[in-house]
């Protein structure tokens, strides 16, 4: 028998019981102002750096009004496959259209992105965004318009939103409120100019790694930890750069 802090338990109880439980990731550090949840998490110094870099490239692209700037950076699939300018499909998440985008885009991150960072950890969080963001790109580039050209973080704001979903179902943390802000989300991506490919993209990369990060993070060995997420991460983007790089733009064109 095994000594517990109240009465005695069987060794077999004990393992039985512990094969059942779920442990708390390795890479969630909480307290307060940083639970971990959304409303009760406080803004984070990566979540306002990405913020201010966006701002600053708002800035540098005169509000949006820098034709040159947009045509140089965006996510242009014609250049990107006649012209192997892959860059864009990073680049294009930095910038945005005028002050209503980046206003509504960094909102949304602001609201998500801490709880998001705290569950996942700045290294995991920050390879989610610029991977979901990738996921974006490339779904742009696969179901748009080789000449329609997409900016804007959407993409990547959509893999935060997708990723504490499936953290929060997870572990069971409140998740309502991030579902509606998903759908609001995903639904304006069907009017005007803004692209639902990306958003899709997004979601759904973002959601992906979340999963295997997670469940990553509830392996008691480091090593095989790390050996997951990085070999995921890995996986998802020579994955995407495959497509980029073989595919032609439009190739399933939903327009």
């Amino acid at each position: 028998m095994i000594e517990a802090p109240v009465g005695w338990q069987c060794p077999a109880c004990t393992k039985d019981g512990a094969k059942h439980s779920r442990q708390v990731p390795a890479f969630t550090r909480t307290r307060p102002g940083r639970t971990g949840v959304v409303g009760s998490t406080n803004p984070t110094p990566l979540v306002l750096t990405i913020i201010a870099v966006d701002v600053v490239v708002f800035f540098l692209e005169r509000f949006g009004n820098d034709t040159a700037v947009v045509n140089r950076y965006a996510m242009w699939p014609a250049a990107v496959h006649h012209q192997n300018e892959y860059y864009r499909a990073f680049t294009a998440m930095f910038l945005h259209l005028n002050f209503q985008h980046i206003l509504f885009n960094m909102i949304v991150l602001l609201i998500v992105g801490p709880a998001a960072e705290v569950l996942l950890g700045k290294v995991r969080f920050l390879a989610l965004y610029l991977i979901a963001g990738f996921g974006g790109s490339v779904a742009s580039y696969l179901l748009g318009t080789p000449n329609e050209l997409g900016i804007g973080a959407s993409g990547a704001i959509m893999g935060v939103l997708g990723a504490y979903v499936v953290i929060g179902l997870r572990r069971r943390l409140p998740v309502a409120p991030i579902v509606v802000l998903l759908v609001v989300n995903f639904a304006i991506g069907f009017w005007g100019n803004i692209d639902w490919r990306a958003h899709a993209g997004g979601l759904v990369t973002g959601a992906l790694l979340a999963l295997v990060y997670d469940y990553a993070g509830g392996l008691r060995d480091q090593t095989a930890d790390l050996a997951v997420t990085v070999g995921a991460s890995a996986v998802v983007v020579a994955l995407l750069a495959l497509v980029l790089t073989t595919v032609a733009p439009g190739h399933v064109n939903l327009s």
